[in-house]
């Protein structure tokens, strides 16, 4: 009994030593902590808005500038203007109404001057009104002679600038252009000024939503206000924003002050009540810690092994790997590393089930395990990929001999779900230090020989050579190549994807795309031989002899469209517009029936030369549509630039629908914005019928995927029409 007495109170001091003192601890740093969390969280989230205010701000002042001066270039390059100022007497009627009033009536330029070549005002309108005798303030003269206005870059041509300035008390937004005349009457110039006035400030205020928004020769003195610096593009100040900022941080503390003070409530009691379970339960704790250790080793050793077959994964692979590397460098050993991919495997998953292919990584392992010695690791690093690493090797005649009797035992028949099934392998070599001392490049070699015996046939090995990893000796090969199959066309041909109508039962078009067999490398990948032939100028008449192509299926198929792909190469070549309409011309099509898909990589370089030559294909009858559209950083801006019939929202938004967050809501937003501007909307990459149906729902017009089509040879479109 005494006994008994003494194990209860010291089990009671230790509880309370190493329980409740602790839980004591924890409930108050659990007080503190949330507290301190709420406020500085509160103290956060209102600076972040703050800070959001003032890009807002930022952004809205410098897409103002912008407007301003694209406003403003409406009539500087506006050629009857020049020509009008190139005459001994400008009409003033003429200029009022298409300069002073044009430009305050369209967009409330409040002060536009005319300057001649001297910087000396030749016409002055005020709100839109000529001003009698030309007269400007002191300050404006003294603005006239700034270097903003004055500069001019005379070999260069017309310059147009636009900056923030100080006119007296007031700041405007100031834009200058230069505007040159094809006949020799001088330069002129055009300076248009907007003052950041109430009504600008107001706009704003609604834009941003920002509440007490005013505008000030200095920082406002009042603490609670938040404050921007407007300033000039050579960085001088030339005023101050200030506005109420919002505190979002105020309304979380209010909501999250209550349901936390729940919440720590609630921890506390349930605290208890687990002290209460605790002490009551010292003996099944026990026992439950012991389970607990036991439960912690099993989730190592998963953490490090493959689920299905037990080896190794690659995170203890690699961490083998390793290890070995290190033990060479010091001992000076060879390390050996072998990468193994299962041949032909994925037609066995696909004819007898993932079932028969589990159970055949399965027997693989086992087979491996037996050939392999102690010292040595094999891991699975993927669905049929193995690894083996080899420490201490004394030559690479026995990392070879391992291979080959790797490949011999793995090629023997599999006695697999009531059949007998076959399999092949092909593995790669890689030899430390004669390869490399670090791992990830000892792998990255591996893997290089890999696919080199993949790609010679596969069943077979191969050791690392320096030879495989001269990727440009390979472009080269390739390069020279393609120009001998482009002498004749040898290999070459033109496939054709269908483009399906929305409900996807009817053919409304056909993209034409190129393929190249290589007698030797098989099909070569488009990605992997167009770039090559843009770098070469190959583009060129490949992708004219396609257009020849597509022309003629156009003339079999006159009741769909035919698209071709055009290269940013090939557009920006000299007389491309003319070349191809004479290829049209000549192959008797209907340039109507035809269709020129190009990518913003089309725009960018030079876009009034794309315009034009966009421009001139419509007016010759053709369609032109956009490709990849959404993927590049300035596709929305040339859809108000360049006149385009067609955008092809990119397989990536296709793909995204049902993954990615808000991808309807962005595919819907585009679909929105084509029709909006009376295009025609196709969604590319579309392989199931959920993504079918939601870009149905979204509005689209056309869609085009492995789901209806890939791209097939002539014959069998012909079947499918």
């Amino acid at each position: 009994m005494i006994n008994t007495m003494k194990l209860s109170d010291s089990f009671r001091r230790n509880f309370v030593r190493e329980v409740i003192l602790p839980l004591m601890a924890i409930l108050l740093l659990t007080f503190a902590g949330a507290g301190a969390g709420l406020f500085w969280g509160s103290s956060v989230t209102n600076n972040e808005a703050r800070d959001q205010q003032q890009r807002m701000i930022q952004a809205s002042f410098e897409q103002s500038l912008s407007e301003h001066l694209r406003q403003l270039r409406s009539l500087t390059r506006w050629s009857p203007l020049a020509d009008q100022l190139a005459l001994s007497q400008p009409d003033p009627a003429w200029l009022n109404q298409n300069i002073g009033s044009w430009l305050y009536d369209m967009f409330d330029h409040q002060l536009i001057l005319l300057l001649d070549r001297n910087n000396q005002p030749v016409e002055v309108w005020r709100n839109g009104v000529p001003v009698p005798d030309k007269r400007i303030g002191p300050y404006l003269q003294d603005l006239l002679l700034s270097p903003l206005v004055m500069r001019s870059d005379v070999v260069a041509g017309p310059s147009d600038r636009a900056d923030f300035v100080r006119i007296g008390q007031r700041a405007a937004a100031l834009a200058v252009g230069d505007i040159s005349s094809t006949r020799e009457a001088g330069r002129y110039r055009l300076v248009s000024i907007k003052f950041l006035d109430d009504g600008y400030l107001r706009n704003l205020s609604d834009r941003s939503q920002l509440r007490q928004l005013h505008f000030s020769d200095g920082a406002p003195q009042d603490g609670t206000k938040a404050l921007y610096q407007l300033n000039s593009q050579q960085g001088e100040p030339v005023g101050y924003l200030s506005w109420m900022p919002d505190k979002p941080g105020a309304q979380m503390l209010r909501t999250l002050g209550p349901t936390t003070l729940i919440s720590v409530l609630l921890i506390t009691l349930l605290c208890l009540f687990m002290v209460r379970r605790i002490w009551t339960s010292s003996l099944s704790l026990s026992q439950s810690l012991l389970k607990l250790g036991a439960s912690e080793a099993q989730a190592q050793h998963l953490a490090f092994h493959d689920v299905l077959t037990g080896l190794p994964n690659r995170a203890l692979v690699e961490d083998r790997l390793t290890q070995a590397l290190a033990a060479s460098a010091r001992h000076d050993q060879r390390v050996a590393l072998l990468l193994l991919d299962l041949d032909r495997f994925k037609n066995i998953n696909d004819t007898y089930g993932h079932h028969a292919g589990d159970e055949l990584i399965m027997e693989v392992a086992r087979r491996l395990g037996e050939m392999v010695r102690a010292s040595d690791t094999v891991g699975r690093i993927g669905g049929d990929e193995f690894i083996i690493v080899m420490p201490d090797v004394e030559n690479m005649g026995q990392v070879q001999a391992l291979a080959k009797r790797i490949i011999s035992r793995l090629s023997e028949p599999y006695q697999l779900v009531g059949s007998e099934l076959w399999v092949g392998v092909s593995i790669g070599l890689a030899l430390a230090p004669k390869d490399g001392i670090d791992r990830q490049e000892l792998m990255r070699k591996a893997d290089i020989a890999l696919y080199d015996a993949k790609n010679n046939g596969r069943g077979q090995y191969r050791q690392f050579e320096r030879v495989m990893d001269e990727s440009l000796r390979t472009r080269q090969q390739i390069a020279a190549d393609l120009r001998q199959a482009l002498h004749n066309f040898d290999g070459l041909a033109v496939w054709y994807q269908p483009l399906m109508e929305i409900s996807g039962q009817r053919v409304v078009g056909l993209e034409a795309l190129l393929r190249w067999h290589h007698p030797v490398r098989g099909d070569v990948s488009p990605a992997d031989f167009i770039a090559i032939a843009e770098e070469t100028g190959m583009i060129i008449p490949l992708g004219e002899w396609v257009l020849r192509e597509a022309c003629r299926t156009s003339l079999k198929l006159p009741q769909v469209i035919v698209a071709v792909n055009v290269s940013p190469v090939q557009f920006r070549a000299s007389g491309f517009v003319g070349r191809i309409i004479e290829i049209v011309q000549e192959e008797g099509a209907d340039p109507q029936r035809m269709e020129l898909e190009i990518t913003e990589g089309v725009l960018i370089e030079d876009e009034h030369e794309a315009r034009n030559s966009i421009i001139a294909l419509r007016d010759a009858g053709f369609r032109i549509a956009l490709d990849d559209f959404g993927t590049g950083y300035s596709s929305l801006n040339y859809l108000s630039t360049f006149p385009v019939d067609k955008i092809k929202i990119d397989r990536s938004f296709t793909q995204s629908l049902g993954v990615a967050q808000n991808s309807t809501a962005i595919v819907e937003s585009v679909v929105r914005l084509g029709h909006a501007m009376g295009l025609t909307v196709t969604a590319e990459g579309v392989e199931t019928e959920g993504q079918k149906n939601a870009l149905a729902d979204a509005g689209c017009n056309q869609l085009q995927g492995y789901l209806f089509s890939q791209a097939v040879p002539f014959s069998e479109i012909e079947r499918m029409m």
